[in-house]
């Protein structure tokens, strides 16, 4: 029953992880922009860690109990496998700081790298120091080094997040209402999903039962921005558009694919640059009229984005 519940979970986790990266993919290609581009990295490191630090150990818990291997060995081996998927952290903060740069389209800081360094370098001499204490004690040590683990972790992300929300409420006061607001309700969630990931991980010892519900509301709490993020992203951000469209390619593709006149207007308008809210109020359509329209558009083109349609147009 429990392996069940396990397996479930992992399997919900791993279409969280897919549908996120895939939302973020799609970003990349309607909007073509360094906030979306470093946006679908900052997941992809994320939910790398989410399997190879969380869900390995739990899975090499579960093997190394299966072959009748000692509780201290289970848990060294626990300990120490989340270490080795530090990286994908590390990069995926960093990704985190570049984002709020791009959010609000400003170039990163020259002395950027330095920065990261400052704070690495900073977190690392606690963590040493810390290492040194409880080093005297190795029973003690045993017991706490998850705790050390899972408390710089939360440290270090409230640090990097702390930096992204700073950055982007200096420099989002210049944009108009809808784009501050959009924005704000996006560091928002940014910031309830990182506060429910701190709490998923102080409560890693509760019953078993308990622990698979939570594992699952760690990898949701990034899905929802995301999710979010898709909703709005089309009255904020400008879709990619052909600056020097091939009218005699349009004119082929209108007849090959049978292109209806309602179609060819959407093509245009998406090869301006439209938004899908903008080429609704032009056209005087519902907004959900005009993502069917482009659905059956793709369908019909055997594409999957905005700017794989520009590309065939395109000069």
């Amino acid at each position: 029953m429990l392996s069940l519940i396990f397996i479930i979970v992992f399997l919900f986790s791993a279409a969280i992880a897919i549908a996120s990266c895939w939302i973020t993919y799609q970003f990349t290609t309607t909007y073509d922009t360094k906030f979306h581009k470093t946006y679908f990295y900052y997941l992809f490191t994320f939910f790398g860690f989410g399997f190879y630090g969380i869900w390995a150990q739990i899975i090499m818990s579960t093997l190394l109990s299966y072959v009748d291997t000692d509780i201290e060995t289970i848990k060294t081996v626990a300990n120490f496998l989340p270490i080795l998927g530090v990286p994908l952290l590390i990069i995926s903060w960093i990704m985190l700081t570049k984002m709020g740069y791009y959010l609000v389209q400003v170039e990163p800081k020259k002395n950027l790298f330095r920065i990261h360094i400052l704070i690495l370098t900073s977190v690392s001499i606690l963590i040493i120091g810390i290492f040194f204490i409880l080093k005297k004690d190795h029973s003690l040590f045993k017991e706490y080094l998850v705790y050390m683990e899972i408390g710089v972790q939360i440290l270090i992300e409230f640090i990097y997040l702390t930096f992204f929300t700073t950055i982007v409420l200096k420099h989002v006061k210049k944009y108009q209402k809808p784009y501050k607001n959009i924005i704000t309700q996006f560091i928002l969630l940014l910031i309830v999903g990182f506060l429910l990931r701190a709490v998923v991980l102080s409560l890693h010892e509760l019953n078993i039962y308990v622990l698979a519900p939570l594992l699952l509301i760690y990898f949701l709490s990034n899905f929802f921005p995301v999710f979010y993020l898709k909703l709005k992203s089309d009255l904020i951000f400008t879709p990619v558009g052909a600056e020097h469209p091939n009218e005699e390619k349009k004119i082929l593709l209108f007849s090959k694919y049978k292109i209806t006149k309602r179609e060819k207007e959407i093509i245009d308008k998406i090869c301006q640059g439209k938004t899908n809210q903008q080429i609704a109020d032009e056209l005087f359509i519902g907004l959900q009229t005009v993502k069917d329209h482009t659905h059956r558009i793709y369908s019909k083109i055997g594409i999957n984005s905005r700017l794989k349609l520009v590309q065939m147009i395109n000069r």
